[in-house]
């Protein structure tokens, strides 16, 4: 199986990918991953030909053959602006689905309580987990895609007392960014 990530922080905190490989070697599965990420892009700048990061996202699309290809969009976005996500997420999964890779959904997670961008945004911890939440589902349905719940699984985990947040509370922390990987080895391969 190959799988590409095309995210940002949320995918290499930590590198997501490689957690992910090493629990599906756990479960008997083998898995190579790619990954193409940038600190705070959008799936908006990935699907642009003007840029970098978009540029090797689609290059690797046109040449590489995957079996999924994640989406994990700008942590805020979905919540903020899902229309900007929806059509960023639709061009991508054009080119997703030419290369005759799955599209997989990164669902991610509402701030800490504690974290100082919540006011910013004038949402509650449990306000920003269920925007996103919607904003992913819509995306997923509309495509026809794969939903990996991760930000659920990280904020039961953070409701239960855990330490899923890394100091800024709103990337992940080794035990956040473990949390998601399993999720993802649960989903896909359901292990």
């Amino acid at each position: 199986m190959k799988i590409l990530f095309i995210g940002n922080s949320y995918t290499y905190f930590y590198d997501l990918p490689k957690l992910f490989e090493n629990v599906c070697k756990e479960n008997g599965v083998d898995v190579e991953t790619d990954s193409v990420t940038c600190g705070g892009y959008t799936l908006e700048q990935f699907a642009s030909d003007d840029d970098e990061h978009g540029r090797r996202a689609k290059e690797l699309l046109a040449n590489e053959k995957y079996d999924y290809v994640v989406l994990q969009e700008q942590s805020s976005r979905p919540a903020e602006d899902t229309e900007k996500f929806l059509s960023s997420a639709k061009e991508l999964v054009s080119l997703i689905r030419k290369n005759g890779a799955k599209p997989v959904f990164y669902e991610t997670w509402g701030r800490a309580d504690w974290s100082g961008d919540l006011p910013y945004f004038g949402w509650t911890h449990e306000q920003m987990q269920e925007k996103l939440k919607a904003a992913y589902e819509k995306a997923a349905k509309e495509n026809d895609a794969i939903i990996v719940y991760a930000g659920e699984r990280i904020h039961e985990a953070y409701r239960r007392g855990e330490e899923v947040f890394d100091k800024d509370g709103s990337h992940p922390s080794p035990a956040g960014s473990e949390i998601a990987a399993r999720e993802f080895c649960k989903t896909l391969f359901n292990k």
